[in-house]
C-alpha cells in the first residue's frame, strides 16, 4: 500500500451517466416537463431504419420529456461528444448533449463546432446538480406522427412508474 503525498494529483470527480439524468430529470419535473429514462424506440413503434437512414432497428434514448406539444431528447454522455445526439435529430424538436462539466479535452472546440452546425444544444452538468447551459437546440418540426408516438410511449412509461 502506498501513501499518498501532497504532490499527488487530486482525482476529479464527476457524475454518471445516471446521475447526470436523475438532475436532468429533476430540472425537467420543475420546467413542468414529463420526463423519463432510458426510453426505447423500436420497429414495433416507428420505422427507425427510415428515420434514422442508418442499419438500425431501435434506439434507445437517455432522457426523453414531453411539455405540450414538445418533445426533448437528451442524450448523455461521460464526455464532449456530439455525434450521438445527431441520432436522434428526427424524434425531437428539441436535442441535447449533456455531459460533466469538470470534463474537457482540446476536441471540445470542435464538437461544440459541430453541435452548433447540427442544433444540438449542450449542457454541463456539475456534481452538485446545476446545469450550465452551453449551447441552445435549434428548434425542428417533426412528424405529427411520430410525435404522437412518442408522447404515447411515454405517458405509459409514466404510468407505470407510478
Amino acid at each position: 500500500m502506498t501513501e499518498e503525498t501532497s504532490s499527488t494529483k487530486k482525482k476529479t470527480t464527476r457524475l454518471s451517466e445516471k446521475e447526470i439524468a436523475r438532475v436532468l430529470i429533476y430540472h425537467l419535473d420543475k420546467l413542468g416537463y414529463h420526463a423519463v429514462t432510458e426510453l426505447v424506440l423500436n420497429e414495433a413503434h416507428l420505422n427507425i431504419k427510415k428515420i434514422t437512414g442508418k442499419d438500425l432497428t431501435k434506439v434507445r434514448i437517455d432522457v426523453a420529456a414531453v411539455k405540450g406539444d414538445i418533445i426533448i431528447f437528451i442524450e448523455v454522455e461521460n464526455g464532449f461528444w456530439s455525434t450521438h445526439p445527431l441520432l436522434y435529430r428526427n424524434f425531437a424538436q428539441r436535442v441535447f448533449l449533456a455531459y460533466p462539466a469538470e470534463y474537457s479535452t482540446p476536441t471540445d472546440a470542435e464538437q461544440l463546432q459541430l453541435a452548433k452546425s447540427k442544433g444540438i444544444g449542450v449542457i454541463k452538468v456539475s456534481t452538485i446538480g446545476t446545469l450550465l447551459p452551453v449551447l441552445e437546440p435549434v428548434d425542428i418540426e417533426i412528424s405529427p406522427y411520430i410525435r404522437n408516438v412518442i408522447k404515447s410511449l411515454i405517458q405509459k412509461r409514466l404510468l407505470h412508474l407510478s
